[in-house]
């Protein structure tokens, strides 16, 4: 159990964003300046309802078929009461079982991950600041404001390469779903965040790490409020 409540930061942004990359470089320098164990980062995406939630899902062709039904860019498709318990356990100090999302297998995964509570936790996902359930829980909200143009061509990139998609299933997945939604539920929590960043190419793209003075930059904001509330 740690000595006082962990210091919770929910880090939203569209996809693509630089949100991820930003909680990574949050993780190193905490570590840096208090030592391992200084941070946790708990992934939103891990929380996806299980393909069990939607109805038959013991084939592959079975979840394949759920898969294309399913609007995985609206808030509905997480598991948000799980989380909330999860992240509020997490502030009381104790240990969790999280999920753990298979992508390959567009479901989640029989295991689940062992998280410990830390002095910082970082919740990172497009729907960190979308749903009430998990929003009591926040210290500090950053949203990453990324031009859309810039947002598309990483998730293009990062669907093609890493998970093997076809360039016309990501777009037509971009153009139904992906578009609106982030419009409906995720860019609208720009306007009631406490920091607002704007990205400056943080490692979304490829591994590509941006420059020490861009890292800085984004950065200095979310340490300076850690610093204000004895964090750091």
């Amino acid at each position: 159990m740690t000595s006082r409540a962990p210091f919770i930061i929910a880090l939203s942004g569209g996809s693509g964003s630089g949100k991820s990359g930003l909680a990574t470089a949050l993780f190193e320098a905490l570590a840096s300046r208090l030592g391992a164990g200084a941070a946790l980062i708990v992934g939103e995406d891990d929380y996806y309802l299980p393909m069990s939630a939607y109805g038959d899902a013991e084939t592959e062709a079975a979840r394949a078929a759920l898969a294309d039904k399913i609007n995985y860019d609206a808030p509905s498709a997480k598991e948000a009461e799980r989380l909330a318990a999860d992240l509020g356990a997490l502030k009381a100090g104790h240990s969790v079982d999280a999920p753990i999302y298979d992508y390959g297998r567009h479901d989640r995964s029989a295991e689940t991950q062992r998280l410990d509570p830390a002095p910082v936790i970082i919740l990172e996902g497009i729907h960190a600041l979308s749903m009430p359930a998990v929003r009591p829980l926040f210290d500090l909200t950053v949203y990453v404001d990324t031009p859309d143009d810039l947002r598309l061509a990483r998730r293009l990139r990062r669907d093609v390469i890493e998970r093997e998609r076809s360039v016309e299933s990501v777009l037509s997945q971009y153009l139904s779903t992906v578009r609106a939604a982030h419009y409906q539920y995720t860019y609208p929590a720009k306007f009631e965040a406490d920091l607002v960043i704007a990205d400056e190419g943080l490692p979304a793209y490829g591994h590509v790490r941006p420059t020490d003075r861009a890292l800085e930059r984004m950065l200095a904001p979310v340490i300076e409020r850690l610093a204000s509330a004895g964090v750091v």
